[in-house]
């Protein structure tokens, strides 16, 4: 299901995390402060995990199948899953990991930024101006998914597809507003518990020019399965 090329390898070191106070369109200062953070070593999905992929998964397992499963606007073999929980996720990546004898796992908030922003604290992905058509959000003309790919442009300095737009992504984290005052500046995970799991990369509902910033932060209850969430893999090492 999975080999060396899905995955993107992201190297160890620094990389600028957050927003410059005063900056945001909100008032909110939960990306506050930016930050240098310091990350080791991992991979992550070179696309978020597919409706096929995950297809396969339930099939196996006897997991429900996705909450959208008949409604062809989100629920396509090429289309990013979504219609699935936080803890579906999970299952998912630990099953993965039983299946291939891996350590599958869902992103932490900074590996998810630092996969799409790579080191030099850019607005977005392509760069600090915002750009039309790179990614399906709501200005696009869709108005559901897309599959995976879709979008030639949509790809972070790394070599990472399809991080912004189409659907949010989970995240391990835990969200708190406050998370970037108190936590470690070496491999941070969040809050220890909350009510929320992370969520970043804005999807087809969202206005791109804001959701699709590589710092914008947003957070959902992990045990609800809306049609714009999906996640994709990361893992520490590929044996």
């Amino acid at each position: 299901m999975y080999s060396a090329g899905d995955f993107i390898f992201i190297p160890a070191g620094p990389f600028l995390m957050g927003t410059v106070p005063g900056t945001r369109r909100s008032k909110s200062d939960e990306e506050e402060p930016q930050r240098q953070i310091m990350l080791d070593n991992f991979y992550i999905g070179r696309y978020p995990v597919t409706g096929a992929q995950y297809q396969s998964f339930a099939s196996k397992t006897g997991r429900s199948t996705p909450r959208y499963q008949n409604d062809i606007r989100f629920n396509s073999s090429l289309m990013p899953i979504v219609g699935i929980t936080w803890y579906d996720a999970v299952a998912f990546c630990d099953w993965l990991s039983t299946e291939n004898n891996q350590k599958f796992r869902l992103p932490t908030e900074a590996e998810w930024e630092k996969s799409a922003r790579g080191v030099d604290g850019s607005q977005y992905i392509w760069g600090d101006q915002w750009k039309l058509n790179r990614a399906n959000f709501a200005e696009s003309s869709f108005k559901q998914l897309v599959q995976v790919g879709f979008y030639e442009k949509n790809v972070s300095p790394y070599g990472c597809q399809d991080m912004v737009g189409n659907c949010y992504q989970w995240c391990s984290d835990w969200f708190h507003a406050q998370t970037y005052k108190y936590s470690p500046n070496v491999n941070p995970k969040g809050a220890k518990e909350g009510r929320r799991k992370v969520i970043r990369g804005g999807s087809w509902n969202t206005k791109g020019k804001f959701s699709g910033r590589c710092a914008n932060r947003a957070a959902h209850p992990p045990d609800q399965a809306p049609n714009w969430i999906g996640f994709r893999l990361a893992t520490d090492e590929l044996y």
